[in-house]
């Protein structure tokens, strides 16, 4: 698996500080199960896909706290994310703070 939606970020007041993933095969249809490792200052945790079946049956989410860097992977199955995930605060669209969130896409290749 490969990373293929680069990463992009958001802001948003509702989804705020959110590492939020997709697994998708070759085709692009997502798979459900699938383990998502993430790694920052002193911890780690396993999550997996197809949780929260209203979002889709590959989707994912980690809440981060802010002011901690992490790194993502697919344990044995894809590499690290070589660019540290930064929970960092971010600015409104309309005013007011919130944490930068993130988007990434896992695909089978």
């Amino acid at each position: 698996f490969s990373v293929v939606s680069g990463l992009p970020t958001c802001c948003d007041a509702e989804l705020a500080g959110i590492i939020e993933v997709r697994v998708q095969d070759f085709s692009g249809a997502e798979i459900p199960g699938q383990p998502i490792k993430v790694e920052w200052n002193g911890g780690e945790s396993t999550f997996f896909t197809g949780l929260k079946p209203e979002r889709g049956p590959g989707y994912a989410d980690f809440e981060m706290e802010p002011g901690f860097s992490y790194i993502i992977e697919m344990p044995g199955l894809s590499e690290r994310v070589s660019t540290p995930l930064v929970a960092s605060p971010c600015n409104l669209e309309f005013g007011g703070q919130s944490v930068t969130s993130y988007r990434l896409v896992f695909r089978a290749n």
